[in-house]
């Protein structure tokens, strides 16, 4: 109950110790990029994809609670963005960003292969905040993809390269793609990370 005496407002809870995530961090719909909109008969083109993995600590321990935030372009290479607003080769049934909670570490999200955008190889930005970090940034591919040698990003990691190339592991029973890619927030094997990433 607050004091009539004083003018002092109760903390909120964006306010108190964290970290704190809102209840629409846990949208479902996020999750999965292959569907628009519960109820929308529309559906995202191109190749269906399931991408697990772990969050992992510098111990190599699942890192406890951590909010992933994706962004990709979309099967044709193009983001939405407003820069791309009435492209043609924008997917209308696709919006490019997904979000998921996961209380152990582990996480699996659903999406589509992304084209390859001008001068890239096919990639996803994933953006990741934890308990002790503020935000850390990173960049995943996928193995055997043409674009793999020459993206400029691999090429300026050099030998950590395959530390961003997500390890194909067959399909799922709809016909899915599977993908594999562990995330080391420290330590021996520690996963590149980037101040930003603008794809």
């Amino acid at each position: 109950m607050t004091d009539p005496a004083s003018n002092l407002l109760p903390a909120t809870n964006e306010d108190t110790c964290g970290p704190y995530f809102p209840i629409f961090f846990a949208d479902p719909g996020l999750e999965d990029l292959t569907k628009f909109d519960p109820g929308v008969v529309g559906q995202a083109a191109g190749t269906s994809l399931v991408l697990r993995g772990r969050v992992l600590d510098r111990h190599g321990e699942l890192a406890n609670g951590v909010v992933m935030e994706f962004w990709q372009a979309n099967a044709n290479g193009v983001y939405r963005t407003p820069a791309t607003e009435g492209h043609a080769d924008i997917d209308p049934w696709f919006h490019g960003y997904g979000r998921l909670r996961s209380a152990t570490g582990a996480y699996e999200f659903r999406t589509i292969l992304p084209g390859a955008a001008e001068g890239r190889a096919p990639n996803i930005t994933i953006t990741i905040f934890s308990d002790g970090i503020n935000r850390v940034v990173t960049q995943m591919f996928f193995d055997n993809q043409p674009g793999n040698e020459a993206d400029p990003l691999l090429l300026a990691v050099g030998d950590d390269a395959p530390k961003l190339i997500a390890r194909h592991d067959g399909r799922t029973s709809s016909g899915a793609e599977v993908y594999v890619f562990d995330i080391v927030m420290a330590g021996d094997g520690e996963t590149p990370f980037f101040d930003d990433l603008e794809s």
